[in-house]
């Protein structure tokens, strides 16, 4: 695998990591090809003996250990917002390192337009759906009447209440061992749950008062 598609490949998986119906094995299969495609990919950049490649090649190695810690069973990729961010930048500056070493090639073009774009689409859709999440109970006050949009913030709540009970029967689930901090996170999940079913109730009650 060139480095072209190494970074392809990256950048598939980041957009898969944020989609909202990924399952935990699939995540846990991401992080593992995550962790095999970076040290190849930093090994293609220090083969350049620069300041520069020096420099993101460290950075590489920041990403490869974050992604290393990171834990699916509890926590979605899309909620380490640390990760993401991380995640992005260096895929941005690995891009413009491959543009200036390479040159204006028909393939390195199509990485930077097609990749950039596809990435901040799925950013701006993870910011969407995370501004449904905290504006519910603002809109719960707000609402007189059921309009198109009370059914839409169920539709959006009850996504998010499946993936919550998905996770957390996953992490049940699983065999090895499991961390104080992992048992704590997954109470929180469940009252998350409990909250979020209280609001899709309160919700699906004013729709049927229409």
């Amino acid at each position: 695998m060139s480095e072209i598609e190494s970074v392809q490949r990256l950048e598939e998986l980041y957009r898969q990591l944020m989609g909202s119906d990924i399952a935990t094995a699939q995540e846990v299969k991401a992080k593992a090809e995550i962790i095999s495609l970076i040290p190849q990919l930093k090994a293609v950049i220090l083969a350049e003996d620069s300041a520069e490649s020096q420099e993101l090649g460290q950075e590489l190695e920041a990403l490869y250990e974050m992604v290393s810690k990171w834990n699916p069973l509890t926590a979605w990729f899309r909620d380490e917002e640390q990760l993401i961010q991380l995640y992005f930048d260096i895929l941005s500056k690995v891009r413009l390192f491959l543009i200036r070493r390479k040159g204006p090639t028909e393939e390195s073009s199509t990485l930077v337009s097609e990749s950039i774009h596809s990435v901040r689409a799925t950013m701006t859709q993870l910011a969407t759906v995370m501004e449904e999440v905290r504006v519910t109970v603002k809109t719960l006050l707000e609402i007189v009447s059921p309009t198109p949009e009370v059914h839409a913030r169920i539709a959006g709540l009850s996504s998010r209440a499946l993936e919550l009970e998905r996770r957390i029967s996953d992490f049940e689930a699983a065999t090895g061992n499991k961390t104080e901090a992992d048992i704590e996170k997954i109470q929180r999940w469940k009252q998350d749950l409990q909250k979020l079913t209280k609001q899709i109730e309160t919700l699906r009650k004013l729709a049927k008062k229409g």
